[in-house]
C-alpha cells in the first residue's frame, strides 16, 4: 500500500522535525518516516551555546567566523521557539575552572559578553531547551509514519520511498535529515553523504540536581534536566564503542573534580549516534531536484535548527 504526501521528512531527531515543522508552518503537508525510539537529539543536553562551542570548536581556522554563524543561528531561536510552542531557557553557562581569565579573553575576542564568577567565568549568551520537551512540541500535529526507509527512487515528478516493512510512500519532495544510517539512494545523494562520519556519544544522567545552570569544564559538561543533572558527552569517533567503560568513568571523575563533589552518585547511561562532516557544520542543500539534505550536526544540532529549518523549507518553497 502507498499513501502520499507534500514533503517526506526521513529523520525525527531536531532537524528532521523543525524541518517538518517549519514546512507545516509554511502550509505544506509533511510526513515524518522514523524507527521510532531514542535518537541523539533526544538523549542530549539541549544545549543552544554558541559562546562555549566556539570557545572549544577544534576547526580554528576562522574562529571569528565560525563565532558569527553559531551566534547567528542563536538568534534565530526566540522567535523559532514561540512560534512552535518550545519552551526556550535563556539562563546561560558557566566556565569552571583555573583559567578563566583566559577563557574571558577569548571569549570577548569572539564578540561574547562574559564575567567573571568565584569558580571561573559566566557568560549570557548561551541558552538551552529541554530536548524531549522540544522534540515533543515540533511535532506536535506532524503526521508520523513508525518504520525505517529501504529505497528512495525518483518515481516520474515525484519520490517513492520504499520502507523495510514493504510499505510506500509517495512524496513531491525529500528531505533526507536521519543519522548515519542511509537508504538505498540515487548515486548523486549517496555520494554527498559519503563523507558523513558516525559520532558515538554517552551522557550520563543523574537524578541529583548538580548545577543550577550548565557548566562546563576541561572535558565536559553537566547540565540541569528535569530534576536532575546530565553529564557529558563522550565522543566516540566511527560510532559507539563495543567497551566505552573507560571513557564513562574519566567523564564522571572530571565531573566529579569540577564541580568539587566527593562522588556523583547513582547515573544512568544514555547513548546516541550523531552524524558529522569534516567541517563540524550540517550539511544541508538541494542535491537532485526536490531531494534535500538536512542533516549531519555534529555536536550542534539544537542550536542549528532553526536556520537549518530555514534554508530547507526556503529551497523546498522554490
Amino acid at each position: 500500500m502507498t499513501s502520499s504526501c507534500d514533503i517526506a521528512v526521513i529523520g525525527a531527531g531536531v532537524l528532521g522535525l523543525s524541518v517538518a515543522a517549519e514546512a507545516r508552518a509554511h502550509g505544506r503537508e509533511v510526513c515524518v518516516i522514523d524507527p521510532g525510539g531514542a535518537n541523539a537529539s533526544s538523549v542530549a543536553a539541549g544545549m543552544i551555546a554558541p559562546a562555549m562551542e566556539s570557545l572549544l570548536d577544534p576547526w580554528q581556522a576562522d574562529p571569528v567566523g565560525r563565532a558569527v554563524v553559531l551566534r547567528q543561528a542563536r538568534d534565530l531561536w526566540p522567535d523559532f521557539a514561540a512560534r512552535h510552542g518550545v519552551e526556550l531557557i535563556r539562563d546561560g553557562a558557566d566556565w569552571i575552572g583555573d583559567d578563566a581569565d583566559r577563557v574571558m579573553a577569548r571569549l570577548a575576542g569572539l564578540g561574547f559578553a562574559a564575567e567573571r564568577t568565584e569558580t571561573g567565568a559566566f557568560t549570557p549568551e548561551d541558552w538551552r531547551v529541554d530536548p524531549v520537551a522540544a522534540l515533543g512540541a515540533l511535532g506536535r500535529g506532524v503526521e508520523r509514519l513508525e518504520g525505517r526507509v529501504a529505497v528512495v527512487q525518483a518515481q516520474g515528478e515525484a519520490w517513492l520511498l520504499t520502507l523495510a516493512d514493504g510499505a510506500g510512500v509517495s512524496a513531491r519532495a525529500v528531505v533526507l535529515a536521519c543519522g548515519t544510517t542511509f537508504p538505498e539512494m540515487p548515486e548523486a545523494v549517496r555520494r554527498a553523504v559519503d563523507g558523513v562520519q558516525a559520532i558515538g556519544g554517552r551522557l550520563a544522567y543523574t537524578p541529583r540536581r548538580l548545577v543550577v545552570r550548565p557548566a562546563r569544564f576541561v572535558g565536559g559538561y553537566a547540565v540541569p534536566l528535569g530534576e536532575g543533572t546530565v553529564i557529558g558527552a563522550t565522543m566516540e569517533a566511527g560510532g559507539l564503542l563495543a567497551d566505552a567503560s573507560a571513557l564513562q568513568d574519566a567523564l564522571l571523575e572530571r565531573a566529579r573534580q569540577a564541580l568539587g563533589l566527593t562522588e556523583i552518585g547513582p547515573v544512568e547511561w544514555r547513548m546516541g549516534l550523531r552524524g558529522a562532516t569534516a567541517d563540524g557544520l550540517p550539511l544541508t542543500g538541494e542535491v537532485l531536484p526536490r531531494f534535500h539534505l538536512a542533516l549531519a550536526p555534529r555536536r550542534n544540532g539544537w542550536l542549528m535548527a532553526p536556520e537549518v529549518a530555514r534554508k530547507t523549507v526556503e529551497a523546498v518553497q522554490g
